[in-house]
């Protein structure tokens, strides 16, 4: 029992690491997008991207059931980490899950970057059309108050009002 749950693990571990790559690359797709003004390709991106983050988490559960598993079969709590099972599996598996936890890290560190660069040219991209439409004569105004609440823009006129 405890092989082919240490298998299982190692197997979905594999998962893991490959959903958060596949999500990585998404990001970068859209980070790109971003990057060069290509708005038009951001709801697809988006898709893309949530479809990335829904295989993220079903590998996760994966992951947690297996982890789970190895772990009870080693006399560990089911709540174990992979360092933890990992320090007690015999050999190659210690290895095997040591190097998977250090991908993994790396993985989420990756994703977690290209997130908040993200995040940022997003900001930027909305900052630039504010400014673009100010130029235009078109009120913006903010779409949120302070406290989070939305907004409206009084007296704000649409694009084909604007003062020529």
């Amino acid at each position: 029992m405890t092989q082919s749950a240490l298998e299982g693990l190692a197997g979905s571990t594999e998962r893991q690491i490959a959903a958060l790559r596949r999500l990585a690359f998404k990001f970068e797709v859209q980070q790109m997008m971003l990057s060069g003004g290509r708005s038009m390709w951001l709801d697809e991106t988006l898709a893309e991207l949530e479809g990335a983050i829904a295989d993220v988490q079903h590998a996760d559960r994966e992951f947690r059931s297996s982890l789970g598993e190895a772990a009870v079969g080693l006399a560990l709590s089911p709540e174990s980490t992979l360092r933890e099972v990992a320090g007690v599996a015999p050999e190659p598996w210690g290895y095997i899950f040591d190097q998977g936890r250090d991908e993994l890290q790396r993985s989420v560190d990756r994703v977690s970057a290209l997130c908040t660069e993200n995040r940022k040219l997003l900001a930027r991209g909305y900052l630039a059309t504010g400014a673009a439409l100010s130029l235009l004569g078109v009120d913006t105004g903010s779409s949120y108050r302070p406290d989070g609440a939305p907004s409206r823009a009084e007296g704000s006129a649409n694009l084909l009002n604007a003062k020529a």
